[in-house]
């Protein structure tokens, strides 16, 4: 089933300076301030790379002056990555830790041994396209989830982990990242053995991934993560609906089942999904029922955004009517200011729920998964065979 494979990376060399300056987050999950912030840290910073704002002959210029004057080179050896991130939880004080690997993968259409869980947007997909076909490198790797039920894999990367990393740094998040190279062959081929029979769920990456089969490469870089590792976590994505014509509260919680004031606790009772809803009106929930293992993001669009407030697939895939923030805070500020007429809130999403949900070829709504820490770009790089 899954095929993964050690690799020469194209990697930042100590010319580059240090690697906090170096790396980022994934190039869509990069707000204009903060690209700024990457921009003055170093001239080597990899948003020169990744975000070229359209100059996509610009960015593989640059690629080849980095690699000529030693800021990144190929290593010598093929390896496979062992990656930690350690993280303090959004909206707590606990301090998780995410173990997975970097490997690649191979390319395979969806249903067999890869699976998504979110229909992509093709704007997206021309741009990595375009970039990806300029420079040959792949500089983001995709975020994919196994089942590890027996720990075996998670064993092997937490032998690794002893160890002192060859790679660490923290991030303006307060990410601690640390990698180590294992080139050991017996280790690889245990690892390899390990996944042969496992299906893989992109967490993050879909567009990324399909411009990858769109480009035929036979080969994906990916970081690959238990889906048992107690530190992944899928966090809420809240929808805030704006700008509908007649909009009345009133009906809309009229019209709700289970409608009780508070959005506190927001908890699912059995046989049902908890939505919370802020509308002028204040504070509500609304208890819609719901079979054993139904996603609250997909009842909230399939029983009340789609047929009560006429936000179907197509309206909320043209962003005329529906934004997303992972801020309960910032979801009642837009109603209090205006800027929303109501807004959904949600649980957090369990990641086994959302895996049985994918694996079983359910897509889910854009913007269903809030996966959190995003995956540190820059720290390996894969060069795509001439």
């Amino acid at each position: 089933m899954a095929r993964v494979h050690p690799f020469r990376a194209l990697r930042y060399t100590p010319a580059a300076g240090d690697i906090a300056g170096l790396a980022t987050l994934p190039y869509d999950v990069i707000p204009p301030d903060l690209e700024e912030q990457y921009r003055a840290r170093s001239p080597y910073n990899l948003v020169h790379l990744i975000l070229p704002r359209g100059d996509y002959a610009g960015a593989a210029r640059r690629l080849a002056e980095w690699r000529a004057a030693g800021i990144l080179a190929a290593e010598t050896e093929e390896a496979i990555y062992v990656y930690e991130q350690r993280f303090p939880a959004p909206g707590s004080r606990q301090w998780l830790t995410r173990r997975g690997f970097i490997a690649l993968g191979d390319t395979e259409p969806y249903g067999e041994t890869v699976f998504r869980h979110e229909f992509t947007l093709s704007g997206p997909k021309e741009d990595r396209f375009r970039l990806l076909q300029a420079t040959r490198v792949q500089f983001d790797s995709i975020f994919m989830l196994f089942a590890d039920p027996q720990h075996g894999v998670q064993a092997m990367l937490d032998t690794a982990a002893a160890h002192p990393p060859e790679l660490e740094y923290s991030d303006h998040q307060q990410t601690r990242h640390r990698l180590w190279r294992i080139t050991d062959p017996a280790w690889i081929s245990r690892l390899q053995a390990q996944m042969a029979d496992r299906k893989l769920l992109i967490a993050d990456g879909h567009h990324r991934y399909e411009t990858a089969l769109r480009m035929g490469q036979p080969r994906t870089m990916m970081t690959l993560v238990p889906l048992e590792s107690p530190g992944l976590r899928c966090f809420a994505t809240h929808r805030l609906v704006h700008s509908l014509p007649a909009f009345d509260p009133a009906a809309l919680l009229a019209s709700l089942p289970g409608v009780a004031p508070g959005i506190d606790p927001l908890v699912s009772p059995p046989g049902r999904v908890r939505i919370g809803i802020i509308t002028a009106l204040g504070e509500h929930h609304a208890d819609v029922p719901a079979p054993e293992g139904a996603l609250n993001v997909v009842v909230l669009h399939d029983r009340i955004l789609a047929p009560l407030l006429g936000i179907t697939p197509e309206v909320a895939a043209s962003g005329s009517h529906l934004a997303y923030t992972r801020s309960r805070e910032e979801a009642v500020e837009a109603v209090r200011s205006g800027r929303a007429q109501a807004a959904f809130l949600l649980e957090d999403l369990p990641v086994q729920d959302l895996a049985r949900a994918a694996f079983a070829g359910q897509v889910l709504p854009q913007k269903s998964t809030y996966f959190y820490p995003k995956l540190g770009s820059g720290l390996v790089m894969y060069e795509l065979p001439a």
